[in-house]
């Protein structure tokens, strides 16, 4: 059975139930009992966010995308909306700003506002890498904390992956003051960002603490692993600008990954935290994969 709903003696239903769609997808299905002359299926993506402007923050709601299906009385009706090749990924966790959210509509042609019946739809670009740069073996560093005259070099085994791949990472951290290295927390974050708004969650991470008696070693050498879930929802590392319509209609979106060592120092409380830009996607050129692990 289809996603269906029920209102207003509408019933509204998709082909494809709980489908992730990808740009360019048809979307499909029926709508049975139109009585009315004026409906239309309406697929809409909206953006929303914070602007912050003096003194006040201003909610912004965008739709940067609608597609409209117009319906005739019928007992039922099939629809077909073709997407565009380039949207941007759903992402609409409840509370959290930005929001990007794709619905499919039952509208009234003359008044859109109102709708009839909604269902949401998830939306997920997939992405290919083939640049070799990406997948050879990176250097990061040394990166220097002049305060405590630390020095972290990181060495991965490539800067692109797959969902469900393993990132690992040696690290070198270099103490010639015999400061107190209490933990090491390595996580890989995922960041969104829209105009001045960020959201960033960590999807996996890993922790090494040190006793008393190693923690002031003048020299650290270790290896991390990372495991990148295979989540169907998590988006790729995307970057889309919408620069259709007035300046009020416009906004930029990044999507990004990086590994994050934080290093908590001297004082329990002190935290040092070195960030590695990595980029995500579906498909990898398999042939220049390089891995250390």
């Amino acid at each position: 059975m289809g996603n269906a709903q029920r209102f207003h003696r509408h019933q509204l239903e998709l082909h494809r139930s709980d489908a992730i769609y990808v740009p360019s997808d048809i979307i499909s299905g029926t709508v049975a009992n139109i009585i009315n002359e004026d409906l239309s299926i309406v697929v809409v993506g909206t953006v929303r966010f914070k602007k912050h402007k003096k003194k006040q923050i201003e909610h912004c709601e965008i739709d940067f995308f609608s597609s409209a299906f117009p319906l005739i009385p019928s007992s039922s009706q099939t629809f077909q909306i073709h997407l565009t090749e380039r949207l941007p990924p759903s992402f609409n966790q409840s509370n959290t700003f930005p929001q990007i959210s794709y619905s499919l509509n039952l509208v009234d042609r003359a008044s859109k506002s109102r709708v009839y019946s909604s269902l949401p739809l998830h939306i997920q670009p997939r992405t290919q890498i083939h640049h070799p740069s990406l997948l050879a073996p990176l250097v990061f560093g040394p990166v220097t904390n002049d305060g405590y005259q630390t020095k972290l070099q990181i060495k991965t085994n490539r800067s692109a992956y797959q969902f469900g791949d393993i990132v690992c990472l040696f690290y070198e951290l270099q103490n010639p003051a015999g400061v107190s290295i209490h933990k090491i927390d390595v996580s890989l974050g995922i960041y969104y960002l829209v105009e001045s708004n960020i959201y960033q969650e960590d999807i996996t991470n890993t922790t090494e603490c040190f006793n008393e008696m190693l923690s002031t070693q003048k020299l650290f050498r270790n290896k991390a692993i990372l495991h990148i879930p295979e989540d169907v929802y998590l988006p790729p590392t995307f970057k889309y600008k919408h620069d259709q319509g007035d300046e009020r209609a416009q906004f930029h979106l990044t999507i990004e990954y990086k590994v994050q060592f934080k290093v908590y120092l001297g004082n329990s409380d002190d935290l040092w935290q070195v960030d590695i830009p990595v980029a995500l996607c579906h498909e990898i050129l398999e042939q220049a994969k390089t891995e250390l692990c």
